[in-house]
C-alpha cells in the first residue's frame, strides 16, 4: 500500500521539542526554545508512515536568526540596514530532509513543494535563508530567483545567506529541484554503469 507523506503545522510543547531536538541530530544547529516557540513563527513537520522526517520554520520576528546564526557580529548591523524592515521578511529557516529519505524523489518533491505552498500562503513578499552546508548552498545557488547577500565562516564552516522575493519562489524551487534530482540520476546511472568501481 502506498503511503502519502504529510505536511503538518507543530503547536504542542511536546511536537516543538520533538522538531528542536530531531533538527538538531540532523544537522548539528540547536534551535532555542524561545526561538521555536516564538508567536510569529509557523514550524511544520513534514511525516511519511508517522514518523517525522523533514520540515522547516517560516520565521517572522523582530531579529533574524539567518543573520544571527550566519553571519559574523561585525557584519550582522550592516545587513540589517541593507536588506531593510525586517517586518517585510519572511525567514526559511531549520529546513531539513532525513538523510535516509534525501535521494527519495517523492519525498524530496512533496517537501520542497509544501514549502513552497506553505511559503506562498503565509510568506511575505520577501524571503530571507541562509545555511552552512556548500552543497545546499550550491542547490540555492542554481536559480537566479536567489541572491546570495552574504559569505562568512562561522567555526570553522563556510556559511552564506540568500534572499529572494516570494513571488518567484516556487519558480526557484521546482528548478532547484529538477538540477537536484536530475544530479540524482546522473549518480544512480554513474554507479549502475561502474559497479564493480562502486564495490572497491
Amino acid at each position: 500500500m502506498f503511503r502519502v507523506p504529510q505536511i503538518k503545522r507543530l503547536q504542542s510543547r511536546n511536537d516543538l521539542q520533538q522538531y528542536a531536538s530531531t533538527y538538531f541530530d540532523c544537522s548539528g544547529l540547536p534551535v532555542p526554545a524561545e526561538y521555536i516557540s516564538s508567536p510569529g513563527n509557523r514550524v511544520y513537520g513534514v511525516f511519511f508512515k508517522k514518523k517525522m522526517i523533514g520540515g522547516f520554520i517560516l520565521g517572522q520576528g523582530t531579529s533574524m536568526r539567518t543573520l544571527e546564526v550566519f553571519a559574523q557580529a561585525e557584519a550582522r548591523l550592516n545587513l540589517y540596514q541593507s536588506i531593510g524592515p525586517v517586518s517585510d521578511f519572511t525567514e526559511i529557516t531549520c529546513f531539513w530532509i532525513d538523510p535516509a529519505y534525501r535521494k527519495n524523489t517523492v519525498l524530496n518533491t512533496y517537501t520542497w513543494l509544501a514549502l513552497a505552498f506553505c511559503l506562498r500562503r503565509f510568506g511575505t513578499p520577501k524571503i530571507l535563508f541562509g545555511t552552512c552546508s556548500s552543497s545546499l548552498a550550491r542547490l540555492y545557488g542554481v536559480t537566479p530567483k536567489s541572491e546570495l547577500i552574504h559569505r562568512d565562516r562561522i567555526n570553522g564552516k563556510r556559511t552564506y545567506i540568500f534572499q529572494s522575493e516570494r513571488s518567484v519562489s516556487l519558480q526557484g524551487f521546482i528548478e532547484i529541484l529538477r538540477f537536484k534530482l536530475s544530479r540524482t540520476a546522473r549518480i544512480r546511472k554513474q554507479r549502475q554503469a561502474n559497479p564493480l568501481r562502486n564495490a572497491s
